[in-house]
């Protein structure tokens, strides 16, 4: 292995290397600015151009969806994914690529009003969140109460009306104890994607009028979706789910000014930055989810305008790692916490929405080198004027993954800048690595951008941070290389730094999609990943079993969003056709300690738990799902590992976190126990049970009398 100088020498020259390379980037970026703000002044400033624009943009962005829907998607690639390619509206990179350089070159009418539908999903969510703007005087509008509401009780055999008046009582009780004012039910504002509308969401289509619907019910006389005559057909059910998802299930109507003082305010104990000062040393929390209220009074959960909230800091300028991003909500949330127009770097698989609407914004869509492989990270970087934050979690920039899946997070402490203008990636380091492993990801990429994110993370000082950094880079990684990506990586930090367990302990896998594993349990399952769970050295030791955590279709059915739950597990009934041995290791997913059975998990951790299930050795929350292109598959008598995928996971280990050698499990509120997010011990799936499939068909009506088509 190379020493810490080596690695710094090899890392400085790749610096200025690319130093060079960026300063070439921003003087044909200047040429382009200057070329972009001579034609900006052409533009006309009107009100009238504006809406023309703003109408001409959505007919286009639509258009383009449309036509990727025609092409599909095939099941490996729903694999790799974990879910992702199911909800956003995406746009051609020609749309937006002059101009990429957003904080460079802004429009002079680039300033435009958000659109509806996500300004009141950003104040749906800041119900939940600790802003003082929480209690800013709002406007009532008549349309926004015109919802579909999710209710947060269990889901018994009752008939839907029945199911829907006790979901309206709730949605009364809520908006009763949050200040809440209910209006009288107007009529629904027109679909703005008129008769070319592809939405299948029950919630989009009672929501939105759709006049061209009114001759042929979007429902069959059994309740089930049906596609409209003008939808090209789908090869992946993933596609037709949640694309309709920018709009969320819950819209929050609009405080009148007469009603501000009967908000309830966040008490200072309350706020996100006191409970994330309590919630260490492991500073892991799970999402709030809308239809289920027990995870809105969990004190380890949170959602997106905490972590930007200016009580954490005041953002200077961040970056989002991620794979699908839906720009209406992403910068409504910015907007709200006083953000908008600060300098915003956006590195995406799939993107909807125009950059250029937006001042300060910067898209770049990551490329990858190979078939089947996704930019699947979830990162954000967060630079303050104080100091440095990292946020590691699970969760796609888009509605449906905040709102309704359960989801987590890792937020970092705080990190200081370092003093007397140091700026080495030794100094202010880590015990477990962090800042040289997260410099190196963020070079892996090859993009002027984060090689300027790089050279800024050099400034601060990382001491202060307990997890280590586990990423996989596509890629042929050999020699040294095969140990700093995937699966190899965790075996190496395990190796080091746990101590040995008993090879018939268990690995829990708990994931949201699966890909193809092989002919048996031990080519890959447990002959690769398993033992690199275990922190063997190698393969001549005995892997562990392999619990695998992964809902069954019972449990979506009795999901808080019905058959739409499934939305975020693309695990194909063709793939499991070939590795029907998987089916020994499932286990349904139950999370009744912390309230969460009904929230689909769209989290992906792993561990490794005692006979007693008090203790764990080690848990891993993750972007990489149960597959060889997220984590690697070796090669060539194992001497190289073949990676497809960008993912990004944190480590927790109890030497560095606890100062133990495992970690106690408990409800978190005592010092030093992990709170997990499923119930221990598992439970099998019962033999009846089915895997979760998304292409195939369900003719049993869930809680809102909906079927499940193909």
């Amino acid at each position: 292995m190379e020493s810490d100088e080596e690695v710094a020498r090899r890392l400085q020259a790749q610096f200025d290397e690319e130093a060079r390379a960026v300063e070439t980037q921003e003087r044909q970026d200047a040429v382009m600015a200057q070329s972009m703000a001579s034609q900006s002044h052409q533009l006309s400033d009107s009100e009238e151009e504006d809406d023309s624009v703003q109408v001409v943009a959505s007919k286009g962005s639509h258009t383009i969806g449309r036509e990727l829907q025609k092409t599909g998607l095939t099941s490996e690639q729903n694999h790799n994914t974990g879910g992702d390619r199911r909800r956003s509206k995406v746009t051609s990179e020609d749309s937006y690529a002059t101009k990429k350089r957003g904080r460079e070159v802004h429009r002079s009418n680039s300033d435009k009003k958000l659109k509806t539908d996500s300004s009141d999903a950003v104040q749906r969510e800041h119900v939940l969140s600790d802003n003082d703007d929480d209690r800013e005087e709002r406007k009532e509008r008549p349309q926004d109460n015109q919802r579909a509401e999710r209710e947060s009780k269990p889901i018994e055999a009752h008939t839907t009306e029945s199911h829907q008046g006790k979901r309206e009582a709730t949605r009364k009780k809520f908006d009763d104890e949050n200040g809440v004012r209910s209006t009288g039910a107007p009529k629904r504002p027109m679909c703005k994607f008129g008769s070319s509308c592809y939405r299948k969401n029950p919630w989009h289509l009672q929501e939105f009028y759709h006049p061209h619907l009114d001759d042929c019910s979007p429902t069959t006389s059994s309740g089930s979706l049906r596609k409209s005559s003008s939808e090209p057909p789908l090869k992946s059910r993933s596609e037709s789910l949640l694309k309709s998802t920018s709009e969320p299930p819950l819209k929050r109507s609009r405080e009148s000014a007469s009603e501000k003082t009967s908000s309830k305010g966040i008490s200072a104990k309350d706020r996100f930055p006191v409970r994330l000062q309590a919630s260490a040393p492991f500073n892991f929390f799970l999402n709030k989810t809308y239809s289920v209220e027990e995870t809105q009074n969990d004190p380890l959960s949170l959602v997106l305008p905490d972590i930007l909230s200016p009580h954490m800091g005041d953002v200077v300028e961040s970056a989002q790692l991620n794979f699908m991003v839906d720009l209406e909500f992403l910068m409504s949330n910015y907007k709200a916490v006083g953000l908008a127009g600060r300098p915003l770097l956006v590195m995406y698989g799939q993107l909807g929405g125009n950059p250029s609407d937006y001042p300060g914004l910067t898209c770049t869509k990551v490329n990858i080198p190979f078939q089947y492989g996704t930019h699947h990270t979830k990162m954000m970087l967060l630079q303050y004027k104080n100091g440095l934050r990292v946020v590691v979690h699970t969760a796609n920039l888009v509605p449906d993954d905040w709102y309704e899946k359960t989801q987590g997070y890792w937020v970092s402490p705080l990190f200081p800048e370092l003093e007397n203008d140091k700026s080495s990636i030794l100094d202010g380091e880590s015990p477990t690595r962090f800042k040289r492993d997260l410099v190196e990801y963020l070079q892996a990429y090859k993009a002027p951008d984060l090689t300027r994110w790089s050279h800024l993370i050099k400034r601060y000082d990382f001491t202060s941070c307990n997890v280590a950094l586990v990423c996989s880079v596509p890629g042929y990684h050999s020699g040294e290389n095969k140990d700093r990506w995937g699966h190899m990586k965790v075996r190496r930090l395990l190796h080091n730094h746990t101590p040995t367990w008993q090879s018939s302990r268990p690995v829990i896998a708990q994931c949201s999609s699966i890909g193809s594993l092989g002919k048996d349990e031990s080519s890959w399952l447990r002959g690769e990943l398993g033992l690199s769970l275990t922190g063997a050295p190698g393969s001549s030791f005995s892997s562990p079993p392999v619990n695998v955590i992964y809902p069954s279709e019972d449990d979506v059915f009795n999901s808080s969003q019905g058959w739409m739950g499934g939305s975020c597990l693309p695990y194909n009934s063709n793939t499991h056709g070939k590795q029907t041995w998987l089916t020994k290791h499932f286990h349904l997913w139950r999370s009744e300690k912390r309230g969460r059975t009904r929230a689909m998990p769209h989290i992906k951790t792993y561990t490794r738990v005692s006979k007693t299930y008090s203790e764990v050795q080690f848990l891993l929350l993750t972007s990489a799902n149960l597959s060889k292109a997220a984590w690697g598959a070796l090669q060539k008598q194992n001497s190289q590992l073949f990676i497809r995928s960008y993912e990004v996971g944190v480590l927790f280990l109890p030497k560095f976190v606890t100062e133990n050698t495992e970690f106690k499990l408990g409800s978190g509120d005592k010092a030093g126990t992990l709170a997990m997010h499923y119930d221990l011990p598992l439970t099998p799936y019962p033999v009846t049970a089915t895997p979760w499939f998304m292409n195939t068909t369900k003719k049993r009506k869930d809680a809102f009398g909906q079927t499940y088509l193909e």
